[in-house]
């Protein structure tokens, strides 16, 4: 990767050296079943927690009182637990031909998008709240919120890098229908964005290790005391009774360790990343403004600087990706959970694009290891790629 320009970090970040080297010590030296009794299981126990609460640092949580965090296997899983146990929680009779009305986005990551699928399949009915622009449409949430048993809204889209303003869509719900849960997936916000579950209105939070520094395979579901106190959430994977009885299966120690590392390098240093973050940004518009409307920026209402949605007219994703990797230049179509797919964006075309212009359009995405000088040769190399648009 030495000589590579690596700018899709929305699919997923380089681990800090210090993770990699918490991780090989835990492997090394603490690799006890934090479940057993003995003197390593104590250890191992006490490593563990004190990750958990690594974690709950990074989210603003400052008291255990406040609710748990849960890891699981990744932010896929995660969003699982929230939607599927929070939904199946409690049985309700089909009413009017469903059996409960859920409010989610049009522009969900498929880890969320598949979940409702399912739920679709078995009786209940899913609103999905129009996206245009990159905003929340409040008055379609509003005129969909009574009744509603859960929302579930994204924070940070993860291919236009919208924000939403998730904060007053739960408020909105909740003025309808007291009684609903709330869920975001955080994924793309978290590390990036200061927020906690409680200014947001979120019962459950999803997070995920790999996009902030740690290693892949590991994720974390925050979920608020209510919840837990009136059970309303049920395991998905059930087991010997880990995380809470919530998620089965011996602890991933090193994956956790490395999370939690990173989360707290990611909190501390967030200001100074989030900097370093825009100058690039500011370096890949500027260099990108003499193209004109050759290169489309797709920009939010309010968006997080780290993601860059760009559409090229007349040159198809496909073909600028591999135009861009043969430079040493590493860019994506879109989510990677769906990058082999082959089908146009749901997202952007939510956002407001044709399915043409959707499927000419790359995502970059950006970290504090990112340079100016990487800027220059990924705008440079634009020139040479707009070249493509007379043999495509």
């Amino acid at each position: 990767m030495m000589n590579t320009i690596y700018f899709d970090n929305s699919a997923t970040t380089a681990p800090y050296p210090a993770v990699i080297e918490k991780i090989t010590h835990v492997l090394a030296e603490a690799w006890g079943n934090p479940s057993s009794v003995h003197a390593a299981g104590i250890r191992a126990r006490a490593i563990l927690e004190e990750s958990r609460r690594d974690v709950a640092r990074a989210l603003g949580i400052r008291r255990e009182t406040e609710g748990k965090i849960l890891f699981t296997s990744g932010g896929t899983e995660a969003d699982q637990l929230a939607i599927l146990g929070s939904v199946y929680a409690k049985r309700r009779p089909e009413r009017g031909g469903s059996r409960g009305k859920i409010l989610t986005t049009d522009s969900e990551h498929p880890a969320v998008e598949e979940c409702m699928k399912r739920l679709e399949a078995d009786g209940f009915t899913v609103c999905r709240v129009p996206t245009r622009g990159g905003a929340l449409d409040m008055n379609f949430i509003r005129d969909n919120a009574d009744g509603a048993i859960l929302a579930s809204f994204m924070l940070v889209n993860n291919e236009s890098g919208a924000l939403y303003d998730v904060k007053s869509a739960f408020a909105a719900v909740r003025a309808l229908s007291p009684d609903a849960v709330t869920h975001t997936d955080a994924v793309q916000a978290f590390g990036k964005v200061r927020f906690t579950p409680a200014a947001l209105g979120a019962d459950m939070v999803t997070v995920s290790s790999h996009k902030i520094g740690g290693p892949k395979g590991i994720g974390a579901l925050f979920v608020a005391a209510p919840i837990f106190k009136a059970r309303r959430l049920i395991a998905m994977t059930p087991g010997g009774g880990q995380e809470e009885g919530f998620r089965g299966g011996t602890e991933n120690m090193p994956g956790i360790v490395g999370f939690g590392e990173a989360c707290r390098l990611s909190a501390e240093h967030l200001a100074d990343h989030n900097e370093a973050v825009k100058t690039v940004r500011d370096a890949i518009l500027a260099g990108l403004a003499p193209y004109g409307d050759a290169v489309r920026v797709n920009t939010p209402l309010k968006g997080i600087d780290h993601i860059i949605s760009l559409t090229v007219p007349g040159i198809r994703s496909e073909t600028l990706l591999n135009f861009f990797s043969s430079r040493g230049i590493c860019v994506s179509a879109g989510s990677a959970c769906s990058a082999r797919s082959r089908n146009i964006s749901r997202a952007m075309t939510a956002f407001g694009l044709t399915d043409k212009e959707a499927d000419a359009t790359i995502r970059v995405s950006l970290s504090h290891r990112n340079t100016v000088q990487e800027a220059q040769i990924f705008t440079a190399a634009m020139a040479d790629a707009l070249q493509l648009q007379h043999f495509s």
